[in-house]
């Protein structure tokens, strides 16, 4: 293999219906393809904080061409942009502003705080929030899409391509954990391609954040979630979410990295 080909790692097209040990250990080897628990948080709650996040003082969008269009509460870590000034800023504001995400759903329990106990008890050696550097990370951002206009382009996330922080070192894959608290009848799906971008694609999503989606095959998987569902995936792997009609698209999430089963995970948005 040349200096300039790259392994582009798959995984199978099996989606498990049901948040276990088994399943878990099968998605963070890439023995299956994603997770999908239909009715994992009650509906009235999240149709309540779905409107919150909407009207949240701190939504904001992301920093790079192809992801503006989305709107997010908090900073998360990948518009740190490598940048000291704007990662301390992140690491401050992190632990207020779990609290803040926390206290929007009291006196229910947030529904990325359900997703962290239920990891934590199911995962081999447990699961903890993410430090980098020995500073808290923030975790359980709110995504939201405006009807029409917002959309996720095919791309890919990595913890290794944010920050060289040496809590990172060993990470054998990433999953990313969406709870869907607002979906609109039509669009908004979640498109997965089950394979990792080559290193062309690789490049121009690191400077726009996202493919042309004429330049790439047609998914593996369109799922279209429902208020409520939880879907962990791989986000190293191509991933992309299509225009809503009508209504906000809006959930929380929370980005997991493995080590291995010996190894927590952590969390972190």
């Amino acid at each position: 293999m040349s200096a300039t080909e790259t392994i582009v790692r798959t995984a199978t097209n099996v989606i498990a219906t049901e948040l276990t040990t088994e399943t878990l250990l099968a998605l963070a080897g890439r023995e299956i393809g994603a997770i999908h628990v239909k009715g994992y948080y009650p509906v009235a709650i999240a149709a309540e904080v779905a409107q919150k996040a909407i009207d949240h003082p701190a939504l904001g969008h992301y920093h790079k061409q192809y992801t503006s269009s989305v709107g997010r509460v908090y900073m998360p870590h990948i518009d740190t942009k490598w940048d000291p000034e704007l990662t301390a800023k992140y690491h401050d504001a992190a632990l207020p502003a779990i609290a803040d995400v926390r206290s929007m759903f009291h006196p229910y329990l947030a529904p990325v705080d359900k997703v962290r106990l239920d990891l934590q008890e199911l995962w081999p050696a447990g699961a903890n929030l993410l430090r980098l550097r020995g500073r808290a990370c923030f975790v359980g951002a709110f995504r939201v899409f405006q009807p029409s206009t917002s959309e996720f382009y095919p791309h890919n996330d990595a913890i290794d391509q944010e920050t060289d922080a040496p809590e990172i070192e060993g990470v054998l894959n990433q999953l990313v954990a969406n709870i869907y608290l607002q979906v609109p009848e039509e669009g908004g799906d979640l498109h997965l391609w089950l394979r990792e971008p080559t290193a062309a694609e690789t490049e121009i999503i690191l400077d726009v954040e996202g493919l042309d989606p004429k330049s790439v095959e047609e998914p593996v998987h369109v799922i279209h979630p429902e208020a409520g569902d939880l879907i962990i995936f791989s986000p190293r792997m191509l991933h992309a979410v299509t225009p809503g009609q009508g209504t906000h698209r809006v959930g929380a999430a929370a980005f997991i990295a493995s080590k291995g089963p010996a190894e927590p995970l952590v969390f972190w948005s």
